[in-house]
C-alpha cells in the first residue's frame, strides 16, 4: 500500500457511538453503570480474578482499573479480597447485588449488539475481528 489511509478516525467515531448507545440503553432500563464499568463488572461476573488480570482482560491500564474497581466496590457490585499469600494483589469478585444488576444490564447490551451489526454477515463480523486484531498486534508489538 503506498499510502496508509487513517483508521484511527474511524475507530474513535465507532467507540464513540457504540458508548453513546449503551449509556441511552443503560439510562432507560435505570441501570446505574457506564460503559467502560460494565466490561469490567461483565468480566468478574463471568469469573473472579485478580485485580491485573482484569486489567489485562480489558485491555486497560491498573490505575484505571483500580478506580473502576472502588467505584463498583462502593456500588456494592463487587467486593475486593486481599489476597492471603500476597497481601500486594487483591482477588474481585462479584456480589449478588451485581449478579442483579449484569441481568438487568444485559438485554441492554445484546440489543446494542444486535443493532451495532445489523447488515453484517457472520463473515463480515469475523473478517471485522481479524482486521482489529492484527491492527491492534501491529501497535502491540511496538511496546
Amino acid at each position: 500500500m503506498s499510502e496508509y489511509k487513517e483508521i484511527g478516525s474511524f475507530i474513535d467515531r465507532t467507540y464513540k457511538v457504540v458508548r453513546q448507545d449503551l449509556i441511552n440503553r443503560f439510562k432507560h432500563a435505570d441501570v446505574d453503570i457506564t460503559p467502560e464499568q460494565w466490561v469490567i463488572l461483565s468480566k468478574i461476573g463471568e469469573k473472579d480474578m485478580y485485580q491485573t488480570d482484569l486489567a489485562n482482560m480489558s485491555f486497560r491500564d491498573k490505575p484505571t482499573v483500580s478506580r473502576i474497581v472502588d467505584l463498583l466496590v462502593q456500588k456494592e457490585l463487587v467486593e475486593r479480597i486481599k489476597d492471603k499469600k500476597d497481601g500486594r494483589k487483591f482477588h474481585v469478585r462479584i456480589t449478588s447485588k451485581g449478579c442483579s444488576l449484569i441481568s438487568k444490564a444485559n438485554p441492554a447490551v445484546e440489543a446494542s449488539r444486535k443493532l451495532g451489526w445489523t447488515d453484517l454477515s457472520e463473515s463480515e463480523y469475523n473478517t471485522l475481528v481479524t482486521l482489529l486484531d492484527k491492527v491492534f498486534s501491529n501497535y502491540s508489538e511496538k511496546e
